[in-house]
């Protein structure tokens, strides 16, 4: 196996590597449990469409259920929050950016339709599975350098990746205190004119495994470079957490312009405590996303 990178603690909206089933403490166990129903629909749906599979395993539960349909390999993605907010076109443009980036990200399911499809409401999206270590700060931030040289030859259809429509539209589902914040941010939060292009969307170090191999194209989209170097080293620039790893992402990375990732980061920032603060909605808790409200209000 390779090296591991740092462990870090997920901020809400990331979900979990694609990684073996891990031994699982009761209480995880318990957690993961709650996720059957998207299990049932993940199954249901994969065997409506013809994989040949024994059971359902449930990885991980996050904005997304991950469901192992073993021994076959594919990986069912169940949204519990995306429906809610986006269009299923959405997934369709990180399945083709996927597709387009050949060994550098994890494949959507050749065995089955990849998707996306759209069963109880939900959006259903099939890739293969894969196990792996997380890279190394440096290796993410040269795969993440690789990433937009090649992303920049995709012309396929992605969404815009300035967050401040989603966050509206998420204010109308939350209400109250919070939504009145989100609204407000995204009316005085301007989005800079930069060079836009395909990119990640979420790039932070648990989606980029060692071999510089991306995974989890959710939030793929079209917008600057930039964004995706924002996103990587948001923990350290609102938190104050990882310090030297994200120097050192940043430096493997190479050139960039640091002032466009300044720029941006307040909408980073906004989209994630956006999505955040939907968590209850899904008995969820999500305690990063006060902090990263009081951090925008702050500004």
């Amino acid at each position: 196996m390779g090296r591991r990178g740092p462990r870090q603690r997920r901020h809400p909206g990331e979900d979990p590597p694609l990684l073996a089933r891990p031994r699982l403490a009761p209480r995880h166990a318990r957690r993961l449990e709650r996720g059957r129903v998207e299990q049932e629909l993940a199954t249901t749906l994969a065997r409506t469409l013809g994989l040949g599979f024994d059971e359902g395993v449930v990885l991980g539960r996050g904005t997304n259920v991950l469901v192992h349909l073993r021994p076959a390999p594919v990986v069912a993605r169940v949204t519990r929050l995306a429906h809610l907010v986006r269009s299923p076109d959405a997934l369709a443009g990180g399945i083709a950016l996927a597709k387009a980036l050949g060994s550098r990200a994890v494949a959507p399911a050749s065995v089955i339709d990849p998707g996306p499809h759209v069963a109880s409401g939900r959006y259903v999206t099939f890739w293969t599975y894969r196990t792996g270590e997380t890279a190394s700060p440096r290796e993410a931030g040269s795969a993440l350098r690789e990433f937009h040289e090649a992303a920049a030859a995709f012309n396929g259809a992605l969404r815009p990746c300035d967050p401040r429509p989603e966050a509206l539209r998420i204010a109308d589902l939350v209400g109250g205190e919070t939504a009145e914040l989100l609204r407000d941010l995204a009316r005085r939060l301007e989005f800079p004119a930069l060079r836009a292009q395909a990119i990640h969307g979420d790039a932070h170090f648990e989606n980029v495994l060692a071999g510089g191999v991306w995974q989890d194209f959710d939030e793929a989209c079209h917008g600057p470079r930039e964004w995706d170097i924002a996103s990587m080293i948001h923990r350290w620039v609102v938190f104050g957490m990882l310090e030297d790893e994200m120097r050192a992402a940043l430096d493997a990375y190479g050139p960039h312009d640091r002032d466009a990732v300044e720029a941006l980061q307040p909408l980073v920032t906004l989209g994630i405590a956006a999505w955040g603060s939907l968590a209850p909605l899904i008995g969820e808790s999500a305690p990063r996303t006060a902090h990263r409200l009081e951090w925008l209000r702050s500004r």
